[in-house]
């Protein structure tokens, strides 16, 4: 039975992956003096399965005994991280698929050229990306006296366009090296010298039919790309001072925000991923022609 296989298997994922969720959350109290204490971690975790249990009324201290509600107090937070990484990823694409089909209508030998090039921009660290960034911006501040883009979010005045082109420099050497390496893939397929004997010009018959299969190929990879915006979400929202979901989380380090934090972050992903298996055709997965 598929569908009963399948029904099973998606309970069973969000049962594990709360489990899991909640088991971190409370991994502080699981040490005291840098010695284990499980009591205190079991008892931990029990308390927050009892928080849980009325969400409506879960709080966090946020200091001098002054609690605020989890909801919606947590809800800018999380609007701003989701902007910040939905428009990087939005970014990160549109470069990408400019690159990539500009470059792949060079000499295969230069390709290979551009393909090394991307492996070494996506090895030297985020953190170095991002200060550089901001070294520039005021370095062109002071030379043309023009505030071209924000470097820093400080009350009213949010920094945006930058956090977001930061945050997608890695994603952006990845997604073009996959696509240059899955074009070139294609290329190799019947299917494409089929289309250029029948007249259609090279160009059209990248963006009619190796795009199409190329981006459903992209999809197997975009939990690496994913998990890059997360991991670098922290230091873009610490050096930019974007009061993000991750900046909340650091700054109440309670598990009850952790775990709603961290459960808005990962369930939408994993809501996307269980669609696409459950609805897009496998001769489509497997990128057929």
């Amino acid at each position: 039975m598929p569908i009963v296989h399948s029904v099973l298997s998606f309970i069973w994922k969000i049962v594990s992956s709360l489990s899991a969720i909640i088991c971190i959350s409370c991994v502080p109290y699981l040490f005291d003096d840098f010695k284990p204490d499980f009591s205190a971690y079991g008892q931990k975790m029990l308390d927050l399965l009892t928080s849980l249990s009325s969400l409506q009324d879960l709080e966090f201290s946020t200091g001098r005994s002054v609690f605020r509600p989890i909801f919606p107090t947590i809800f800018p937070p999380l609007v701003q991280s989701l902007i910040l990484v939905g428009g990087s990823l939005i970014v990160s694409i549109f470069i990408a698929l400019i690159i990539a089909f500009t470059i792949v209508n060079l000499k295969r030998k230069v390709i290979n050229v551009f393909q090394e090039i991307f492996t070494y921009i996506q090895a030297v660290p985020d953190i170095f990306n991002i200060i550089l960034l901001q070294i520039l911006i005021v370095w062109a501040y002071q030379k043309t006296n023009i505030q071209f883009l924000n470097f820093a979010s400080y009350g009213e005045e949010q920094a945006i366009f930058l956090p977001i082109l930061s945050l997608s420099i890695t994603p952006t050497m990845i997604i073009t090296k996959l696509l240059i390496t899955q074009i070139l893939e294609e290329l190799t397929k019947s299917y494409t010298n089929l289309a250029l004997a029948k007249g259609l010009s090279f160009q059209r018959m990248i963006l009619v039919h190796v795009f199409r299969n190329t981006v459903y190929s992209l999809f197997h990879y975009s939990k690496t790309i994913i998990l890059f915006f997360l991991t670098n979400l922290l230091i873009v929202e610490y050096l930019f001072n974007i009061p993000g979901i991750m900046s909340f989380i650091l700054q109440y380090p309670y598990p009850e925000v952790f775990f709603i934090g961290i459960s808005f972050i990962y369930y939408p992903i994993f809501l996307l991923f269980q669609c696409y298996e459950l609805f897009v055709p496998n001769v489509i997965k497997k990128g057929g022609a």
